[in-house]
């Protein structure tokens, strides 16, 4: 004989405190709800099943609603040259220039006289103050004949500062020449100030340095390694002054671009030498006209290459 008694009704005692309560009557979870689909997880949680009870359907991820959005204008993503002819980029400059011409030939002359200027002081300098150099003047059955050698301390001093002033000077009237370029191919009306505002002028100057010690020592590693360095990094100042790039990040985008299409750069850099020639055969005159076109085809092999938009020639 125990001493508890079973409760009446024949029922087991209750489980100690602790245990879970035992199930509903009919000893079974209630089914889902109507419509065969699961209930959504709470909130935040991941790996949930999408709602309905559906799945997305086959064949990778797709964009969300409305699509991506639209990259930054004038410049789809970076894909290599988009149809790029070295024919038509002449053909545009050209279209371009006889547009524009007395802006384009204004700025051009003022520019060249400025330039003209520099290098006579800078020559005076070295005469005046570097009397070691040596002036030839030579008379011979074939003509007359002249030349400068810069000897001495003194002399290669002036001829360094007179370089760096040079490139300074140059790095001015790039970033206002070339932003006035840059305008023609945006499709922009342009005059004759638009290309007497120098723009992005610190990081022009510093990218135009960079360039110019680059190509200066490949010059002096028998010209070879001078010429390549032309080419490859004749986009850098372009960059700096199309897409705000930093010095150092326009000049390995500048190296990039000419290396992805290497035989392209290469026709469109003999074609503006050409261009230049040509115009500096015509008695200095023609560099007028080969100095703007030259900068055109510049502009706009670099926009192509890089996927990025143009004015049509005709606007």
């Amino acid at each position: 004989m125990t001493d508890n008694p079973p409760p009446p009704g024949g029922y087991p005692p209750p489980p100690p405190e602790g245990y879970p309560p035992p199930p509903p009557p009919g000893g079974y979870p209630p089914p889902p709800p109507p419509g065969g689909g699961y209930p959504p997880p709470p909130q935040g949680q991941p790996g949930g099943f999408p709602p309905s009870g559906g799945f997305p359907p086959p064949g990778g991820y797709s964009a969300p609603q409305g699509g991506y959005p639209p990259p930054p204008q004038g410049y789809p993503p970076m894909g290599g040259p988009s149809g790029y002819s070295v024919g038509e980029a002449f053909s545009w400059a050209w279209n371009k220039f006889t547009n524009n011409a007395v802006p384009l030939v204004v700025a051009t002359l003022a520019f060249g006289v400025v330039l003209l200027i520099l290098q006579g002081l800078i020559n005076l300098f070295q005469i005046l103050l570097a009397p070691d150099s040596a002036t030839n003047y030579v008379t011979d059955d074939s003509g007359f004949s002249f030349s400068y050698n810069v000897t001495g301390v003194t002399g290669i001093l002036i001829s360094l500062v007179g370089w760096f002033l040079s490139l300074l000077v140059g790095a001015a009237i790039q970033s206002a020449f070339l932003g006035g370029v840059i305008d023609i191919a945006n499709g922009q009306q342009v005059a004759i100030g638009s290309f007497f505002r120098p723009r992005n002028i610190g990081n022009v100057v510093i990218a135009t340095l960079i360039v110019g010690v680059i190509t200066t020592v490949g010059f002096f590693l028998c010209v070879i390694p001078g010429v390549i360095a032309s080419i490859m990094l004749m986009f850098t100042v372009i960059g700096v002054l199309d897409r705000n790039l930093a010095p150092l990040d326009a000049v390995k985008a500048s190296f990039d671009t000419s290396k992805s299409n290497f035989g392209s750069v290469l026709l469109a850099w003999l074609v503006m030498l050409l261009v230049v020639v040509v115009g500096a055969i015509l008695c200095g005159v023609g560099l007028l006209v080969a100095v703007p076109v030259a900068s055109l085809i510049l502009v706009y092999t670099y926009r192509v290459l890089n996927g990025a938009s143009v004015a049509p020639a005709t606007q």
